[in-house]
């Protein structure tokens, strides 16, 4: 027992010092494994491994012994967008960046009946930069959304076929985000005057914990069929943080206008803002017709119809910053084969169709600049002893997005490229003590 709670001090440890770095270019995220991602995220009734916690957690009690899982999955993406505003087309490029996403899981098998698992993973990230003068500027240039969760869950194997779990998901969450303003200059008698000046907002460590839970169970029909079920709640998100100001220029001709105006109405202070993260239905079904090879179809439905506001309470006279968004519910579906011709070889591939939550319509803007998504990953396992490493790779192929220009949300009318893609790496390593 005592080095149960030995291994488990290490293991937070380890998650809190890497949890504050998880970034990615989607919202909702599924990349919690090399394993998971080379199989489209079916790992909800098959075989399961020590990162079960993040897809299903019931699949613990099917997991002998006690197992250790650490790695990392990186995010490059690569897009460019095309405006148009009086009547020129301009292309603006994404900086090239790329975004690291750890995951750590261990799992105790108690006794028979009973498996505990604790695990770091990261179910929310975004993080983009546009050059800081692109025409679409004064919706958003910048956008960094950092989260990490972190949940243990006990499994309890009820019979010989059926396990179920539940557990608490402790949910941290970081906002930076960038965009502009132009402002129209007043007079100190109050006048209004043609001129305008450019103002930067930098709104930065917006964060918040805040606590979820999950509910999940299998059923193992027989040696060839299985069915597996998550549910994850909603989680609500108080984020406060700190809002900084800057004025870029002006094209006024009145020497001070700009800075006096500038002096008075913009001031740093607190910024705070309340974001419900949605609740998400998760199903699999896997057929094994031999030991060494099975298939999963997996789908989940996210309820983003929660993510219906964005909005950031700011210093005076600026006030409240109404960003409306109501997004959609919509649907991710999986399926992967995994195939072992060796003992120590596994084979694995995958495909997802990722359907994006942004609506069409005025409601439409630059803070996800994707559309719905093809996703096709590869991947090897490698055993030997107590030990596995997994390898993947994903290429998000997304279709082009077209905008209309709205003035209420300083949207251009743009079209996303249809090169627009990302890249994803991941590697696991496992040990089974």
């Amino acid at each position: 027992m005592v080095s149960f709670f030995a291994r488990l001090a290490c293991a937070t440890v380890f998650v809190l010092a890497f949890a504050a770095t998880a970034l990615a270019e989607g919202f909702a995220l599924y990349e919690y494994s090399a394993r998971g991602i080379a199989l489209g995220g079916s790992l909800v009734a098959r075989k399961p491994d020590a990162s079960a916690i993040a897809y299903n957690p019931a699949l613990l009690a099917r997991l002998p012994g006690v197992n250790v899982m650490a790695g990392v999955s990186t995010i490059t993406p690569i897009g460019k967008i095309d405006t148009y505003e009086n009547g020129e087309k301009e292309t603006t490029g994404l900086r090239k960046s790329t975004w690291a996403i750890p995951h750590l899981y261990y799992t105790h098998q108690i006794n028979d009946k009973f498996t505990l698992g604790v695990g770091e993973f990261t179910r929310y990230g975004l993080g983009f930069e546009y050059p800081h003068n692109w025409p679409g500027r004064f919706n958003i240039y910048e956008v960094s959304l950092q989260s990490a969760s972190i949940a243990p869950n006990l499994a309890w194997a009820a019979t010989d076929k059926l396990s179920l779990a539940a557990g608490p998901e402790i949910v941290y969450v970081n906002l930076d985000l960038k965009k502009r303003a132009n402002v129209p200059l007043r007079l100190p008698d109050g006048r209004t005057t043609p001129y305008t000046m450019e103002v930067d907002s930098n709104i930065q460590d917006a964060s918040d914990t805040s606590i979820g839970w999950n509910v999940s169970g299998h059923y193992q029909f027989n040696d060839q069929w299985a069915v597996g079920l998550l549910y994850r709640s909603q989680v609500r998100v108080h984020a406060k943080g700190e809002v900084e100001y800057t004025m870029i220029n002006s094209n006024s001709p009145i020497p001070g206008l700009a800075q006096g105006n500038f002096d008075a109405g913009f001031h740093d202070g607190k910024a705070h803002s309340t974001v419900i993260l949605p609740d998400s239905y998760t199903g699999g079904i896997a057929f094994t017709p031999i030991p060494e090879l099975s298939f999963e179809f997996a789908a989940t439905y996210t309820r983003w119809s929660s993510f219906r506001d964005l909005n950031i309470h700011l210093p005076q006279p600026i006030g409240e910053s109404r960003n409306h968004k109501h997004w959609k519910d919509v649907w991710r579906l999986g399926f992967g084969v995994e195939y072992s011709p060796l003992d120590w070889l596994t084979m694995r591939a995958g495909y997802v169709f990722d359907q994006s939550p942004m609506p069409t319509g005025n409601n439409q803007d630059y803070l996800v600049p994707t559309n719905d998504r093809n996703i096709w990953s590869l991947g090897l396992g490698f055993n030997w002893e107590s030990w596995t490493l997994d390898l993947a790779y994903a290429f998000i192929d997304a279709k082009s997005r077209i905008y209309h220009a709205n003035a209420e949300t300083n949207v251009l009318r743009s079209r996303t490229h249809e090169s627009s893609a990302t890249h994803i790496g991941s590697i696991s390593l496992s040990y089974r003590f």
